[in-house]
């Protein structure tokens, strides 16, 4: 998959090993478990027993088969986090020269990334998000390396089969073999033949999400990917949950009560129908989760559909504003010495990647207006669309937890505005003429 002639990956390897083993060997000897790590832990042992009967179909079955690998050991899961994240670093370095970014900018720009605290500590934590980076990772280093318009039926199942594992940990991303076939349909029609083999980047995915979500339909009763589908959805309606139907009453006054308890204790807003639904709010109902979900759901449908210009509100103003902002998971009181040097350096990484989500959230314009005149779509502006789609998606779908949805697409985003500086401006270029070759 990669070429290790080039020493530049040598040198960003060592780096990433070198900073894993100071942090977790002399400042964070710990493994970080939050109260959706239980969740993944629960559906293990399933798998491991052959059986989904009684499993309430909270989770997509990527992550706990991971933690299968790891014989029940939880160690092996972080060490197997931690080499997935080096070797994600070779693919954003590998990702970077595929789009003819000058090696030596591609290289500090990788080395720049290798430093980020909250891609390390992620992979000391009980979560899908360090092996999300991963795989969303290698589909981008593929995207960067074939291109769609030459796709042969080998690269297409090998693309196919990687986004199948990415839907399987998280079913969210679902959406990029569509992006992917629909941007190349709108540019690049060029026979039935080249359809047929594009097609082939739907196959696995499709089979997983629809597998899995017909797995969740025997044992739930619902076809669904996960049975938190419709919770989430009713977290959009969070600042307008009382203008739903009355019929749903039942919802909305819980609802209503703990988002003004969770606003004057100044705790998460979104999660308040969480909080409601954990402090029993609706166990009158005796209704499982995957009915009460459901109902979530027809609440939220209704009440989105009376109130849109709420929910586009909503949408915009908070869940996509919120995508961009930065976060870090981690259990910071594990620290044993140096506290004030790992915040203050991450207030530091905090701003750097602020800059570049700034910058490309100004390339917005842009990149609609190259989709537009472009004949074919460029495998910069793909990978732009990459992001863009998801933030759009993630505001539509649920509010909360913004932070964690956007962890994933920040390498994409920084190798985009590099891209975008490598191309048009000449003082950015002109490194190239005093490149090293390591070849």
């Amino acid at each position: 998959m990669l070429t290790i002639k080039d020493r530049n990956i040598y040198y960003i390897v060592a780096l990433g090993v070198l900073l894993r083993l100071i942090i977790f060997t002399l400042f964070y000897n710990h493994i970080a478990e939050y109260p959706d790590s239980s969740d993944y832990y629960i559906l293990a042992e399933h798998i491991q027993k052959f059986s989904l009967e009684g499993y309430n179909g909270w989770r997509s079955p990527g992550y706990s088969l991971f933690l299968l690998l790891g014989g029940g050991k939880l160690r092996w899961i972080i060490v197997f986090q931690n080499i997935l994240g080096i070797i994600a670093l070779a693919l954003w370095y590998k990702t970077l020269i595929n789009l003819k970014v000058p090696r030596k900018i591609s290289f500090y720009t990788t080395l720049l990334m290798t430093t980020f605290l909250h891609v390390i500590f992620y992979e000391s934590a009980i979560l899908t998000e360090s092996i999300t980076l991963f795989f969303l990772s290698w589909v981008v280093y593929l995207l960067s390396k074939y291109s769609m318009y030459k796709l042969t039926f080998v690269t297409g199942l090998y693309l196919s089969a990687v986004l199948a594992i990415l839907v399987a940990i998280k079913p969210f991303y679902i959406y990029l073999p569509f992006l992917i076939f629909g941007m190349w349909l709108l540019k690049g029609f060029q026979g039935r033949k080249n359809i047929v083999k594009l097609l082939l980047v739907f196959i696995l995915p499709l089979f997983v999400y629809f597998g899995w979500s017909y797995a969740n339909k025997l044992h739930t009763g619902y076809f669904v990917s996960t049975t938190f589908l419709g919770l989430n959805m009713a977290q959009n309606c969070v600042y307008f949950a009382e203008k739903g139907p009355k019929e749903y009453n039942w919802i909305i006054e819980p609802y209503v009560e703990y988002r003004e308890k969770s606003i004057e204790e100044n705790r998460d807003v979104a999660m308040s129908i969480w909080y409601a639904y954990h402090q029993g709010a609706f166990k009158d109902t005796n209704l499982s989760f995957p009915d009460l979900s459901n109902e979530f759901g027809k609440y939220a449908k209704a009440t989105i559909f009376n109130n849109p210009g709420d929910y586009l509100k909503q949408v915009v103003f908070t869940s996509w504003l919120n995508f961009w902002e930065p976060g870090i998971f981690w259990k910071y009181d594990e620290i044993q010495f140096g506290k004030k040097f790992f915040l203050i350096l991450w207030y530091v990484q905090k701003s750097v990647l602020y800059f570049y989500r700034i910058i490309f959230i100004g390339l917005i314009p842009y990149y609609i207006y190259k989709f537009i005149v472009d004949k074919k779509v460029k495998k910069g502006t793909l990978l732009f669309f990459v992001v863009f789609s998801a933030s759009v998606l993630q505001a539509m779908v649920t509010y909360g937890s913004n932070s964690r949805y956007s962890f994933p697409f920040e390498f994409i985003m920084l190798i985009s505005v590099t891209y975008f500086f490598a191309r048009h401006f000449s003082w950015f270029t002109v490194l190239k003429d005093k490149i090293v070759n390591y070849r």
